[in-house]
């Protein structure tokens, strides 16, 4: 009986996953949804493709986010109980503000605000805020590398619309198309 029961949910499930598996969209509504059930605040078109933090409630994303995959946002810390063994956490909030982008696996600790239009480079770790915004932060621990406005130049020349058409659907044979001027180089 058992196992019949484990069979029904496993079929379920995987009829539940597979709906979803391929609708990204689908999935961001979840998540967000979730996230708002326990106590998160996000504005409108905010793009989550991180895990779930610890404490939701302690959370508050703005308009036009996105947070890319492998984001730790920390809303507490436990080390505090290996030097005083009175307590065990200390908690903070984290603020992002409007039009931010936060790269795949950075790490925004306890505490950190983010002013609006804040980008954070891939695999930083954010341990103090930037309240002013309109910057580009990177690196461990996160630094001021440029304004926004000076990224935004940099980086028109190479940039592209995958929004635009059908272009989403074809990106392996759009990019595949592209001459090399247009693709990021590094020296």
């Amino acid at each position: 009986m058992l196992q019949l029961a484990i069979a029904i949910c496993v079929k379920k499930i995987r009829k539940l996953w597979y709906g979803y598996k391929n609708n990204e969209e689908k999935i961001l509504e979840l998540k967000i949804e979730q996230f708002n059930k326990l106590g998160g605040k996000c504005g409108k078109n905010f793009k989550f493709y991180c895990e779930m933090p610890g404490e939701p409630c302690l959370v508050e994303i703005g308009d036009n986010v996105t947070i890319a995959y492998d984001t730790a946002l920390l809303t507490h810390d436990n080390s505090v109980i290996k030097c005083d063994l009175d307590v065990t956490d200390y908690f903070g909030k984290i603020k992002i503000g409007n039009s931010c982008f936060i790269g795949a696996k950075s790490i925004i600790l306890p505490g950190v605000t983010l002013g609006d239009h804040t980008i954070v480079g891939s695999g930083s770790v954010v341990t103090k805020s930037f309240r002013e915004g309109n910057v580009v932060i990177a690196g461990n621990p996160a630094r001021k590398i440029c304004d926004f406005e000076d990224f935004k130049n940099k980086k028109k020349r190479i940039s592209i619309n995958m929004d635009y058409g059908h272009r989403r659907q074809r990106k392996i044979e759009f990019l595949a198309s592209l001459p090399d001027d247009m693709l990021e180089q590094k020296n």
